[in-house]
């Protein structure tokens, strides 16, 4: 037996070693933690799109009224989705594909294929043209609200409809066009492209201060970080707005307001994307005063980040 002749971890080398091996752990990527896809990406990946009631299901297969079919080509009454090999195929962190009874359903699927599936004992006619798969696991089976389903209907053609586009350009007119839906969802899904995909210009900036007002917060954060992205692009432009310090001021009344503080410090940080250090002693208050250690935190990084 060979006997190691290296010395045990002591004190500070100790401590060091234990840091670096949580670091490399924490650095792992765990899929547990991957972001749900929004129904705009859903549309957009999926081969099919069809709106659906559920009409029967045993522990195989789930049988669909087909009532729209908005993307791909398919035109009997009724389709199957295999639902129970998609089960006990799922990783342990994801969901579970269930149907209930009459349920009103949106389908994103795929063409099923036993050659998917190595090593199961699945019959070879489910190889049928009526024989589909969930594209996207549980989060191809989106069921429809008893309340509010014709406004997911409308979402999801809508962007059924933007997804299908060839013109890139055509694409991002039509998601900017978003911003003015008066369907909450439709908004939401233009807001999150708009900003993933820095599409927002300052022309956009009266529309994106008006949804800083909307009455939904997660509308008013993203329109607040578009509003960060354009001030970010005329900056580097070396352009201003002629209405700049009108913004300023709207803005520095939604960070002295009554909304959350994740609002205000949002609100904070589109102040001093437009006005920078001459908001100096704005900030400067804020970060002794403000009763918020969100706003506070806020002020003071952004006085670092001016130097001061």
């Amino acid at each position: 037996m060979v006997l190691s002749h290296r010395r045990p971890l002591t004190g500070r080398a100790a401590a060091l070693a234990c840091i670096a091996l949580l670091a490399s752990v924490m650095a792992l990527p765990l899929q547990a933690e991957v972001a749900p896809l929004t129904l705009y990406q859903r549309c957009g990946r999926s081969p099919w799109i069809i709106i659906g009631t559920v009409a029967d299901h045993d522990d195989r297969l789930a049988r669909i009224k087909v009532v729209e079919v908005l993307k791909g080509s398919y035109d009997s009454a009724t389709l199957r989705v295999v639902h129970r090999l998609e089960n006990f195929l799922r990783e342990r962190w994801e969901g579970k594909i269930e149907f209930g009874p009459e349920e009103q359903v949106v389908l994103f699927l795929k063409r099923y294929d036993p050659e998917e599936t190595q090593g199961t004992r699945i019959p070879r006619k489910l190889r049928a043209p009526d024989v589909f798969a969930s594209s996207f696991g549980a989060q191809g089976v989106f069921a429809l609200p008893a309340e509010g389903q014709e406004a997911y209907v409308e979402a999801v053609r809508a962007f059924a409809a933007a997804t299908a586009l060839e013109d890139p350009t055509e694409q991002e007119e039509t998601v900017l066009g978003f911003l003015q839906s008066a369907n909450p969802h439709i908004l939401q899904a233009g807001l999150e492209q708009v900003l993933d995909r820095q599409l927002a210009l300052p022309e956009h900036v009266t529309v994106l201060m008006r949804l800083v007002d909307y009455d939904r917060e997660p509308v008013r954060l993203n329109a607040l970080q578009v509003l960060e992205q354009v001030a970010g692009d005329l900056e580097s432009s070396g352009r201003v707005l002629p209405n700049l310090a009108d913004i300023v001021d709207r803005l520095k009344a939604k960070v002295l307001g009554s909304d959350s503080d994740l609002f205000r410090a949002e609100s904070l940080k589109a102040v001093i994307s437009f006005a920078g250090a001459a908001e100096a002693e704005f900030l400067r208050r804020l970060s002794r005063e403000d009763p918020s250690q969100l706003v506070r935190y806020q002020a003071s990084r952004g006085l670092v980040e001016l130097g001061e």
